[in-house]
C-alpha cells in the first residue's frame, strides 16, 4: 500500500522546493518515490516558461507513481534587495555610517543601492534595517529624497542582491504586489494547486489576493506566510481568512528574537489545528544536509518536534532546490516524521464553531472519527468536489487512513497537503441522484483502487448531491 495509507505510514506531509537541482523528471521521480507529497515553486526565482515546465513534470511524474502530488506556487512578495557591489562582496563595519540608496549605483564598504525606491518615504529615525538576510543590522538616522543615512550596529559580509527587511515600516508596504498579481496567473494558467502568498500582514491582505483568484471551485488554496511581526498581531483572523498557513520561521527569525521564534512555532500550529486549517513548517530544517550527505542531531529533532506540534507538513528548501542531496533530504525528513508519529502524543483537536462556520459539517466530521475508532473501521473515505469534508475529518486526526474520492485534479493536488489525507483522482464525473448513489460509487473507487479489502468496514463522510462545502451525512458500509 502506498505511504500515508495506513495507520503505520507517514500522516505529515513533505513539501520540498524545486529548483537547479530538482526539477528534471527524473530527479522529480526520485523525490516523489522518497516520499514528496507537495512540490514548491518559488516564484521570487526563474522565468514563468520555466516554471510551467516544472508543474508539467510535477502532474505528469505524480500521475506516472499513481499519487497527487500538490504544487505549491510561492509568489515573491515586495522585493527588498540591496543593489550590486563593485566587488564580489564588501566587509560593513559596525560603528561606522552606511548610506542605502534609491538610485542605481554599485555599492561598497560605506553604502548600497535598493531595490525599494520609496525607502526614505517608509523609515523614520530610529528603525532598524536588517541587510544579507539578518547578518548585518543597521539603525537609521536622517534621510533625504533619494537616501537613507544609517549607523551599523551589528557589521558583517555583504554581497550583491541579498534579502532585506525593514520590520518597522513593513505595514506601508504592498504585500499583494503588481508582481505577484502577474505571477498569480501564470501559475493558475500552469495548473498550481496552493498559492503562497508573501508578506502577509492582515487578514485584509489574504482578501486582496483572493479577488484574484478564480470564482467558485476550481479556486486554489491560499496558504498565508507568517513572516511578519505584524501578522503575529492579527495571527486568528489571518487563520480564519487563510485556506493554510506557513510557519516561515526564516524571516520571523530575523523579525523577533531567535529565541522566541520556538515558541511561536508552537502558538501558531496550535492556532492553526483548533481552527482545523493545515499548517506547514518552514525553514533550515534540514539545511546542514544543502551539502552533507546526513543532518546534525539538532536538524533531525527540530523536524520530530514540528511532527509533535501537530503540524501538517514539514518543508525543505535549498535542501532540496539547490542541495548536493536532494532525494537523501527527503528520505531522511520522511524517516524522521515516520519515528516521531510513531510516538504517543495528543493532538489539538478544533474548537467548538460559531453559527456561521458550518457547525453541522464540523459536527459531523468529529462524529464520524469518532464512530470509525470505535469500530475499527479499514477507512474514512470521503467523496468530495472541493476538498472541504475530508479537510474537517483531517482536523481531527484519525488514526486510520483517509481517503479523498474527488473528480477535480485540483481538489486533489491540494488534498495533497492536509495531513493524513489520499487522494483518490478519479476519472469522469459522478452526477449522483442520491446518498446512496454517492456511497457506492465511492466505495466502489477505492476497493478497485486496492486501498481497502472487498467486504471490509468503511465509514464515508460526505455532503448530500448537490450541495457543495457542507457535509452532512455519514454512513457505516460494508465495502
Amino acid at each position: 500500500m502506498r505511504r500515508g495509507t495506513s495507520s503505520t505510514g507517514n500522516r505529515t506531509k513533505i513539501v520540498a522546493t524545486l529548483g537547479p537541482a530538482s526539477r528534471s523528471p527524473g530527479v522529480v521521480g526520485e523525490l516523489v518515490e522518497a516520499g514528496v507529497d507537495v512540490a514548491r515553486i518559488n516564484y521570487a526565482h526563474g522565468d514563468p516558461t520555466e516554471h510551467a515546465a516544472t508543474v508539467a513534470t510535477v502532474k505528469t511524474v505524480g500521475r506516472g507513481a499513481g499519487r497527487a502530488v500538490g504544487v505549491l506556487a510561492d509568489l515573491p512578495g515586495p522585493k527588498m534587495r540591496s543593489g550590486e557591489l563593485a566587488e564580489e562582496e564588501v566587509y560593513v563595519e559596525a560603528g561606522r555610517p552606511f548610506v542605502l540608496s534609491s538610485k542605481r549605483e554599485l555599492g561598497g564598504p560605506g553604502s548600497v543601492s535598493t531595490t525599494v525606491g520609496d525607502l526614505p518615504r517608509i523609515v523614520d529615525a530610529g528603525d532598524r534595517i536588517y541587510l544579507a538576510d539578518g547578518a548585518i543590522v543597521l539603525e537609521v538616522r536622517s534621510s533625504d529624497d533619494s537616501t537613507v543615512t544609517t549607523e551599523v550596529i551589528r557589521g558583517g559580509v555583504l554581497r550583491s542582491r541579498k534579502g532585506m527587511h525593514i520590520p518597522g515600516a513593513e505595514r506601508k508596504l504592498q504585500a499583494f504586489t503588481e508582481e505577484d498579481e502577474r505571477a498569480l496567473a501564470h501559475a493558475l494558467d500552469a495548473g498550481a494547486d496552493l498559492i503562497g502568498l508573501s508578506f502577509v500582514r492582515d487578514a485584509g491582505d489574504i482578501a486582496r489576493a483572493r479577488k484574484s483568484l478564480p470564482e467558485g471551485r476550481g479556486a486554489p488554496m491560499l496558504v498565508a506566510k507568517i513572516e511578519t511581526r505584524a501578522a503575529l498581531e492579527d495571527l486568528d483572523s489571518i487563520i480564519y481568512e487563510a485556506d493554510a498557513v506557513m510557519v516561515a520561521r526564516g524571516d520571523l527569525g530575523i523579525q523577533l528574537p531567535l529565541e522566541d521564534v520556538p515558541i511561536l512555532q508552537k502558538e501558531i500550529i496550535r492556532a492553526c489545528n483548533l481552527a482545523g486549517k493545515p499548517a506547514i513548517t518552514a525553514t533550515h530544517m534540514l539545511e546542514s544536509m544543502t551539502h552533507a550527505p546526513l543532518p546534525t542531531r539538532a536538524e533531525a529533532n527540530d523536524v520530530a518536534n514540528a511532527v509533535l506540534d501537530g503540524t501538517d507538513a514539514v518543508m525543505l528548501s535549498e535542501e532540496t532546490a539547490v542541495g548536493d542531496h536532494p532525494v537523501a533530504a527527503v528520505t531522511t525528513m520522511n524517516a524522521i516524521a515516520r519515528a516521531a508519529e510513531a510516538s504517543a502524543h495528543e493532538h489539538v483537536h478544533p474548537g467548538r464553531r460559531d453559527a456561521s462556520d458550518q457547525p453541522v459539517a464540523w459536527a459531523v466530521a468529529r462524529a464520524a472519527v469518532a464512530a470509525a475508532e470505535d469500530l475499527g473501521v479499514a477507512a474514512i473515505i470521503t467523496p468530495t468536489r472541493i476538498g472541504t469534508t475530508a479537510r474537517k475529518v483531517a482536523a481531527f486526526r484519525p488514526t486510520m487512513p483517509l481517503i479523498a474520492v474527488t473528480w477535480d485534479e485540483r481538489t486533489s493536488g491540494m488534498l495533497a497537503l492536509v495531513w493524513g489525507v489520499t487522494p483518490l483522482l478519479v476519472s469522469g464525473k459522478a452526477d449522483a441522484r442520491d446518498a446512496q448513489e454517492v456511497i457506492d460509487h465511492a466505495v466502489g473507487q477505492v476497493v478497485g483502487a486496492g486501498l481497502i479489502a472487498k467486504g471490509a468496514l468503511a465509514a464515508v463522510v460526505s455532503g448530500s448531491p448537490g450541495r457543495v462545502g457542507g457535509t452532512d451525512f455519514l454512513r457505516i458500509v460494508r465495502a
